[in-house]
C-alpha cells in the first residue's frame, strides 16, 4: 500500500502566488518583474527574493502559453494577450458575459457542499449581482454520460506526482498506453498541465525521444517514477496550434477532408463551425459541403460515424476506405 506523500509547503505556497498573479493579469494589468515582486510582498507579507518571483512568472508562462512580454523602453512587462482577457467560462459556447455568468453560477452550485462551499457561495453572490436570478437548470451540470464516467478515486497518487512535477518542472519516467492501443510505452516526460476531454483528465507532456508533445489520459498512465534531470530543450506548448488540425488527442496523417450533410440534417449540423478554417458550400438541393484540413486517425473515424447516414465523406479516398472497413467490422458482429 502506497503511503500518502507529505504535504509540500513550498509547492503549495508557490501555487498560491502563481494563482494570485494569474488573477491580476486577468484583470487586464501589466507588470514588470519588480512590480509583481512588490505586489507579492505586499499581499503575502513574506520574505522572498526577486529571483523567486521571476521564477513564479516563468512557471505561470509555462502553464499559460498565451502570456506575452512587452518591451517598454528598457523595462520588460508581462501581460495576457487581449483575446485571453475575455471571460471564457465555457469553451464551446460563444456567448455574452451575462449568459456565461448564468452558466458559471450553475456550475459553482455543485460545490456548495464541498470543502470550498463557503468560498463558492461568495463567488455565486458576486456573479448574481451582475446576472441575477436562478435560471440555469441543475441537471445540465451533470456529466456528459454519452462519453462515460471514469472513477478516478484510485489515481490520486499518480495525479499528485504529475502535478508536483509540473509545478516544479521536473522530469518523470512514465509508463502508459495510448488510445486504442494495448502496447505499453516508457518515456521521459516533462508535463505542462492537464485539461478535461470527454470526461477524461488528459495531461500534456513533452517526450524528448519523439521530439514532440503528446497528450496522455490519466487512466492510461500505469506508473510514474522521478527521473534525473534530462538535458533536453523543451519547446513552448501552444494548445491552440496543437488542436488546430485534429479531432481528439491522437496524431495522424494530415488530409483535406470534404464531407456533405444531407438536406434534412443541414439545419442541425450543416450550419455549425467544425473547423476555424473550414470552407462551406450550400448546394441547390439544400445539402451542405464542408472542407477543412484534419489529421486522419481513429478519433476522426469515430466522429464521422456518429452522424450515420446524415453525412457522406466525399474525399479523400483513404478516409472513405477506412470508414467502409469500420462499418463492415461493426456489421460482422451481428
Amino acid at each position: 500500500m502506497r503511503r500518502a506523500k507529505p504535504k509540500a509547503d513550498l509547492g503549495t505556497e508557490q501555487a498560491r502566488r502563481v494563482i494570485y498573479m494569474y488573477n491580476k493579469f486577468l484583470e487586464g494589468n501589466s507588470y514588470s518583474s519588480s512590480e509583481m515582486y512588490d505586489e507579492i510582498i505586499r499581499v503575502f507579507k513574506v520574505n522572498l527574493s526577486l529571483r523567486t518571483v521571476q521564477r513564479d512568472l516563468r512557471t505561470l508562462h509555462e502553464m499559460i502559453p498565451n502570456m506575452e512580454q512587452v518591451n517598454v523602453g528598457r523595462q520588460v512587462y508581462w501581460r495576457l494577450i487581449k483575446e485571453d482577457l475575455a471571460p471564457k467560462y465555457l469553451e464551446n459556447i460563444d456567448a455574452s458575459d451575462i449568459i456565461n455568468l448564468h452558466y458559471l453560477k450553475g456550475y459553482l452550485s455543485q460545490f456548495k457542499q464541498s470543502m470550498i462551499g463557503k468560498d463558492t457561495e461568495k463567488l455565486i453572490k458576486k456573479a448574481d449581482a451582475i446576472a441575477p436570478g436562478k435560471v440555469f437548470l441543475p441537471n445540465v451540470t451533470n456529466p456528459n454520460y454519452e462519453n462515460g464516467l471514469i472513477n478516478y478515486k484510485n489515481y490520486s497518487a499518480i495525479f499528485e506526482d504529475i502535478v508536483t512535477a509540473t509545478i516544479e518542472q521536473k522530469w518523470l519516467n512514465v509508463s502508459y498506453n495510448i488510445l486504442f492501443d494495448s502496447e505499453i510505452h516508457h518515456h521521459f516526460v516533462m508535463f505542462k498541465g492537464f485539461f478535461n476531454y470527454n470526461n477524461s483528465i488528459c495531461f500534456v507532456g513533452y517526450i524528448p525521444r519523439r521530439h514532440k508533445y503528446a497528450i496522455i489520459p490519466m487512466e492510461n498512465i500505469i506508473k510514474t517514477v522521478p527521473a534525473l534531470p534530462y538535458n533536453e530543450y523543451v519547446p513552448d506548448f501552444d494548445m491552440r496550434s496543437f488542436f488546430e488540425n485534429r479531432f481528439g488527442i491522437n496524431d495522424g496523417e494530415l488530409v483535406v477532408l470534404t464531407i456533405k450533410f444531407s438536406p434534412e440534417y443541414q439545419r442541425v449540423w450543416g450550419n455549425r463551425t467544425w473547423h476555424p478554417n473550414q470552407i462551406t458550400k450550400t448546394n441547390e438541393d439544400g445539402s451542405v459541403e464542408i472542407t477543412f484540413n484534419i489529421q486522419f486517425n481513429k478519433e476522426l473515424l469515430i466522429w464521422l460515424m456518429r452522424f450515420g447516414a446524415a453525412v457522406k465523406v466525399l474525399s479523400p479516398q483513404i478516409v472513405i476506405d477506412a470508414l467502409k472497413q469500420e462499418y463492415q467490422a461493426a456489421l460482422n458482429q451481428y
